[in-house]
């Protein structure tokens, strides 16, 4: 089973949202992002979509959306980004996509063949003087008289503890161990940030995000490193010249 991974498809099939607006690279994205996984995602493989999936306000405009990505080649695993407003609950979600190629994370894990993938939103990484030690020790900050923390910084930290869920919730007998984020991690040069740490103690081999776009990344390059055993990739689509990448080769059994 190949592995792949694309993100911020950013599918529009019901709602007028041209993607050429944010640049001439975007236009007919969605026909190309189709030609090139019909080329090389097969059957039998696995593809991974770190969320921004659908431009659509309610889930009734998504579903040709995710009918179009039930048609493609492979199973797919995806994850909710800052513009899925169309997200319902996970619960409804899946048994609207039961039955289909499609899987739908919400801070929790699924394995297919020998990955397991976990996966959560994440937020902007704030500009913070100190590490959280423990990311979900929220109280002790007010408790030593620490000032309101932002409303960003209150979401950034929720989504550590998701973060954590997702890490908990993975396989750790998996041949690959796989996180989906949104938001990046970390930056290009790999920064520690909270995020790294828990990635790292929590066992993840590999981390894989989107949400950056118009980078002028050269053709066919994106951010692809390994830090302190955590190789991280940035995969929305445009950094993968609308391609879905290639990241490892699992066996099922």
């Amino acid at each position: 089973m190949k592995i792949f991974a694309i993100g911020d498809l950013h599918l529009g099939h019901a709602v007028d949202k041209p993607m050429d607006i944010f640049g001439p690279q975007w236009k007919g994205h969605t026909d190309r992002i189709a030609g090139n996984w019909r080329a090389r995602v097969g059957a039998g493989d696995l593809v991974l979509i770190p969320g921004d999936v659908s431009w659509a306000m309610r889930f009734e405009e998504a579903e040709e959306d995710l009918q179009w990505l039930d048609r493609l080649p492979g199973r797919k695993i995806f994850i909710k980004g800052n513009h899925d407003y169309w997200w319902p609950s996970i619960s409804r979600l899946r048994d609207r996509i039961r039955g289909t190629s499609l899987f739908a994370l919400q801070y929790d894990a699924v394995t297919i063949g020998g990955a397991s993938v976990g996966g959560t939103r994440l937020w902007t990484l704030p500009d913070l003087e100190m590490p959280y030690e423990d990311p979900l020790d929220v109280p002790s900050l007010q408790s030593q008289g620490a000032p309101e923390r932002s409303h960003d910084e209150k979401i950034f930290r929720r989504e550590l503890g998701r973060l954590k869920l997702s890490l908990d919730s993975i396989d750790p007998q998996a041949r690959v161990r796989i996180v989906m984020t949104h938001f990046p991690p970390t930056d290009e040069s790999g920064r520690d940030t909270a995020l790294t740490s828990l990635l790292e103690n929590g066992g993840a081999d590999l981390c894989v995000f989107g949400h950056l776009h118009n980078l002028g990344l050269p053709r066919g390059r994106t951010w692809d490193f390994v830090k302190k055993g955590v190789r991280y990739v940035l995969v929305s689509c445009d950094s993968v010249d609308f391609t879905p990448y290639y990241l490892t080769e699992v066996t099922e059994s």
